[in-house]
């Protein structure tokens, strides 16, 4: 009896020493994650309509370059919550569900400018989550993505305020 006794409290010593240096998260780190995997996947759609319908060869550099740079937060964000064990639910904005509705039907500068628009108010919100997953320092992942988030949110901001200037486009 006393080995049984041993054996069941070796094994529950050993299970709460791997729950104390599992990965500890927060529901704040896994709603950032979601959002920043959402705005990445709503960013890459749009960027690939933008590479068939756009006609001006800036916007479509630009496309491509927001596709390259969220394949690689993706990769970060889908092996930051495959170790904090977080199931993202990616929830579509409404208002963004029907400009790529719109967008669809478009081509050439009458697409360009609800691509630029949409990305400016996605880019914008990135910089926001990514102040958040920046701040959660102590959970590395999470605050790596952020620290290379902020990186791209800066150098997005001027390429979408240059196309916009360019094409004489305004933000209303």
């Amino acid at each position: 009896m006393k080995r049984s006794f041993f054996g069941v409290f070796s094994i529950g010593l050993l299970a709460a020493g791997l729950f104390l240096v599992a990965p500890s998260a927060t529901l704040a780190q896994e709603a950032v994650l979601t959002r920043i995997s959402r705005n990445s996947q709503i960013e890459t759609q749009m960027s690939k309509m933008a590479l068939k319908n756009s006609e001006n060869a800036d916007v479509k550099k630009f496309a491509k370059q927001v596709i390259k740079d969220n394949s690689g937060i993706g990769g970060g964000v889908f092996s930051a919550s495959i170790t904090y064990g977080f199931h993202l639910q990616l929830e579509i904005p409404e208002a963004t569900s029907q400009a790529e509705k719109k967008m669809k039907q478009l081509k050439g500068a009458d697409f360009d400018k609800i691509y630029l628009v949409q990305m400016d108010a996605f880019v914008k919100d990135d910089k926001d989550v990514a102040t958040e997953a920046s701040a959660t320092k102590g959970q590395g992942d999470v605050s790596e993505i952020g620290d290379r988030l902020q990186q791209l949110v800066e150098s997005r901001r001027q390429q979408i305020t240059q196309l916009l200037e360019e094409e004489h486009f305004k933000i209303e």
